[in-house]
């Protein structure tokens, strides 16, 4: 029979639980979010060049927007609706100007706005097995764990036909007992659709910072820079997205 030193000794000698395994069980955590206001903003600039001609236009969308189990409410500022409209009027006078707000709307369709407010799917399905790379990090003055993991870049279907490298890596840092603090997803991929000519390129890049409350992990701050090139550099198009979201 062991004695109560050699159990004290046993249990402190346990190792701790592996930092990939404490972030699913923390993500488990959030399977129940409870309901959510917050004011949103994006801030949206566009850049778009077709054989050395650049087109480039921005726009700042704020909304609040409310979330329970089961709805989702959206309030638009009524001058955003009126420039979106303008722009609409603009672009039937001229079918190659840019409608930079138009576009902005479309990123805030209802998918999104809930892909926003709950983040746990999300990275329970890019964090899956474990880490190829884990290191101990300061992230904003505390410590933490930096887990790296491989995924497959979500490419169209004539992308991925044409294919031939594609590459994904999706870094997070979480706290001691595995909340994600911060992530950083870098997707890469090239392909061309003839054996001259037709050369195609793209990568995303997403930095997020990450908010936990009340059974919810939803988007702090989200950064997204992202590149298109084909015809061999003739037709490019560049979006930057910041997303930020408070409570109210």
């Amino acid at each position: 029979m062991w004695s109560w030193a050699g159990i004290l000794i046993a249990v402190a000698a346990a190792p701790a639980a592996e930092p990939g395994a404490a972030l699913a069980r923390r993500l488990a955590d959030f399977h129940s979010p409870t309901p959510i206001a917050v004011s949103m903003r994006l801030d949206l600039h566009l850049e778009r060049t077709l054989h050395h001609t650049v087109v480039k236009g921005d726009a700042a969308v704020p909304l609040a927007v409310d979330a329970d189990a089961g709805a989702l409410r959206v309030t638009w500022d009524a001058d955003v609706l009126r420039r979106a409209d303008a722009e609409q009027h603009e672009r039937d006078e001229a079918s190659d100007r840019i409608a930079p707000v138009r576009e902005a709307l479309k990123e805030l369709d209802a998918d999104r706005l809930s892909h926003l407010l709950d983040q746990a799917g999300t990275l329970a399905g890019l964090t899956k097995g474990a880490p190829a790379e884990e290191t101990v990090e300061t992230y904003e003055g505390r410590e933490a764990r930096r887990l790296v993991y491989h995924f497959q870049p979500r490419l169209s279907w004539t992308e991925t036909y044409y294919l031939h490298h594609s590459d994904g890596r999706f870094t997070v840092w979480i706290s001691a007992d595995g909340t994600p603090l911060a992530s950083d997803s870098v997707a890469t991929f090239e392909g061309k659709t003839s054996r001259m000519f037709g050369r195609f390129r793209g990568s995303t890049t997403i930095h997020t910072r990450y908010a936990a409350e009340g059974g919810r992990l939803w988007v702090a701050e989200r950064d997204l820079d992202e590149m298109r090139s084909r015809e061999d550099g003739g037709e490019v198009e560049r979006r930057s997205e910041r997303f930020v979201l408070t409570r109210r």
